[in-house]
């Protein structure tokens, strides 16, 4: 098939192939849970069956429950990297990891933070979201790029 004159039906059957590939050879099926298996595997944490109905998607012996959120940049060039942690989610977590991708999936950055100090940042908006940069730059904030830019590599 070429490429250059692939109709748009012909673009989302390769990517439901993608999709399809992703789901039997890694039990993955979004965005969102390779996230959380890049975090899981660079910090040495344990993926819950069901994060979505638990409130936090890892778990570890250090930090807890950990929920993590990712963001990917748009494809428009822009550089949209907030995440947004729902009232819901309040005192469900221990620590908050937040991942943002390049446009081709590449990790750009991620850091981990305590509940507390992510929840006392997002309740300043309505929203709740916290931009990378503002969670990044918390005094409790650690920096696991380069770990899960290690792990991103090795799989």
């Amino acid at each position: 098939m070429d490429k250059t004159s692939s109709t748009m039906l012909e673009l989302f059957q390769r990517m439901h192939e993608c999709e399809k590939t992703l789901w039997s050879r890694y039990h993955l099926k979004d965005q969102g849970q390779y996230a959380a298996l890049l975090v899981a595997r660079a910090l040495g944490a344990c993926v819950v069956a069901n994060g979505v109905n638990q409130g936090y998607d890892l778990e570890h012996p250090r930090y807890g429950r950990i929920e993590v959120r990712s963001r990917r940049y748009p494809l428009d060039g822009r550089r949209e990297d907030r995440a947004q942690v729902p009232s819901s989610k309040q005192g469900l977590f221990d620590h908050f990891a937040h991942i943002v991708l390049d446009q081709d999936f590449t990790v750009a950055g991620a850091y981990l933070a305590p509940h507390d100090a992510i929840d006392a940042h997002v309740g300043k908006s309505k929203q709740r979201y916290v931009r990378f940069a503002d969670g990044a730059a918390l005094p409790q904030a650690v920096d696991i790029t380069a770990d899960v830019r290690a792990v991103q590599t090795g799989l």
